[in-house]
């Protein structure tokens, strides 16, 4: 393969560079300014401890909840297709097009306690905005299509021969998803669980809205971000960016490893 021109190259690294690099540089620069010592107290903040628990609990939750459903509906829309599917194909591309502020508005109009079902969970003293729940829907609607957008590519291309042997062979559909299905969209899964994971950990927008923004107990690692530095707190709100930037390249590198498996068997399945 042809090597890119030289100058092109340069324009892509700059470019890069100065959206990505500088910035970054600039993020570590400011958070380990006053030392480790500094740096080890404000990462044991106690609103910041809150923060990262909480986002730790909506990712354990929102995550599998859009696993479960991205490949489900991905198995439906692929193995069974439908004028039904096809709107719900294109439905699924909704939460990619609307703003999160806009999602976690919806959220809050049907769920809050004078909404459409809110007045009815809290007779039944169920909370869902500013609380737990209302954040995980809030994660869970924004991230809703990057498992089944990466799934449903892959389970046309390789097709449903695999699975119509083995079930004229006797097995059970269970036994069938788990031996051929789901090992041949294996990295495709993890593909989208970290693109899910990614989202999750660092959405702002919704879970502002449906969350309350209250400290140490609706207010994720995000929002404590944007609350330090509205408070004049820069240095505390560096320090969790930091956090919250680390996570992110942990997840990018679990998903550069996804994606190259996941071209090396596409190329060998082309």
């Amino acid at each position: 393969m042809k090597r890119p021109p030289l100058l092109l190259r340069i324009g892509v690294l700059c470019y890069v560079g100065v959206l990505v690099g500088v910035p970054l540089a600039f993020l570590f620069q400011q958070a380990f300014r006053r030392g480790w010592g500094a740096f080890w107290t404000a990462l044991h903040d106690h609103t910041m401890d809150s923060a990262l628990i909480l986002t730790a609990k909506v990712a354990v939750v929102a995550v599998p909840l859009n696993v479960l459903f991205g490949v489900g509906v991905s198995l439906w829309i692929v193995r069974h297709p439908s004028r039904f599917t096809r709107i719900l194909d294109r439905l699924i591309d909704v939460p990619l097009a609307v703003s999160p502020i806009i999602v976690g508005l919806i959220l809050e109009l049907t769920y809050a306690q004078n909404g459409w079902f809110g007045s009815a969970l809290s007779a039944l003293g169920w909370r869902v905005i500013f609380s737990t729940p209302g954040i995980v829907m809030a994660s869970a609607f924004v991230s809703l299509p990057l498992v089944s957008r990466q799934v449903i590519p892959l389970l046309r291309v390789i097709g449903d021969h695999q699975e119509q042997t083995a079930s004229t062979l006797g097995a059970s559909p269970v036994r069938i998803f788990c031996t051929i299905t789901l090992r041949s969209i294996a990295w495709a899964v993890i593909y989208g669980v970290t693109l899910t994971l990614a989202r999750v950990i660092g959405e702002y927008g919704a879970v502002l809205v449906v969350s309350g923004n209250i400290a140490v107990v609706t207010q994720t690692l995000t929002l404590n971000i944007g609350a330090n530095f509205e408070n004049y707190n820069s240095y505390q709100g560096f320090v969790g960016a930091v956090v919250l930037a680390l996570m992110s390249v942990a997840v990018l590198l679990v998903l550069s490893i996804a994606r190259q498996r996941e071209r090396r068997r596409s190329e060998y399945l082309a």
